[in-house]
This record gives structure tokens, C-alpha cells and sequence, in this order.
């Protein structure tokens, strides 16, 4: 149990100095537009890397729309980030629609 608190520990730290030090130096680097608009495209590819497999793969296979609770859930709570762009609205309608969807629907 020791040892994995020193890992969690370790990584923490090292997981806040990889950023403080990126944001440290990235605010100093004069970038020139066509790299500032190079960086404009990875958060969102990044997010979609992310999003992708969960919302479309349950056990390393492809899930049908239809039996896709994730999937039936993330769309519409998509809808509300866009229209409204309040955080704790979009978590609370994506997390009430799942619950909807997957126990009283699915």
C-alpha cells in the first residue's frame, strides 16, 4: 500500500511539473500564426481520440445506435454544451439522460 502512494505520489508531481513548465515556457515562445493555428486543432482532436471508442465500442466491439445508451445519451447532452455553453447544466442533463435512457428505455 506504501509503495502505491509513492507511485501516485511521484506521477502526481511529475504530472504537474510536465504542465506548470509547458505553460511556463509556451507563455514566453513567440509562436508564429500558422503554428498558433496548427495548436488550435489539437484539443479537439484530442477530445474526439478520447470520445470516440467510448461512445462507440462496449468490450472492444462496435455498438449498435440503437442499444447505445452512451451514444443515445451524448447527443442530445451535445446539443445543450452547444446551445447554452454552461458546464454544470451539460453535466447534469448528460448525466440525468443516461440514467433515463439506460434504465428506463434501454
Amino acid at each position: 500500500m506504501e509503495n502505491l502512494f509513492w507511485i501516485i505520489a511521484v506521477t502526481g508531481v511529475g504530472t504537474y511539473l510536465f504542465r506548470a513548465g509547458s505553460l511556463v515556457l509556451g507563455s514566453r515562445v513567440k509562436w508564429n500564426e500558422r503554428t498558433k493555428e496548427w495548436l488550435s486543432y489539437v484539443s479537439p482532436a484530442v477530445l474526439g481520440a478520447m470520445l470516440g471508442p467510448v461512445l462507440l465500442l462496449s468490450d472492444n466491439r462496435w455498438v449498435s445506435v440503437t442499444d447505445n445508451a452512451v451514444l443515445l445519451a451524448a447527443l442530445p447532452t451535445m446539443l445543450i454544451a452547444w446551445k447554452t455553453r454552461r458546464f454544470l447544466l451539460t453535466v447534469t442533463s448528460g448525466i440525468l439522460l443516461y440514467a433515463l435512457i439506460s434504465h428506463l428505455i434501454l
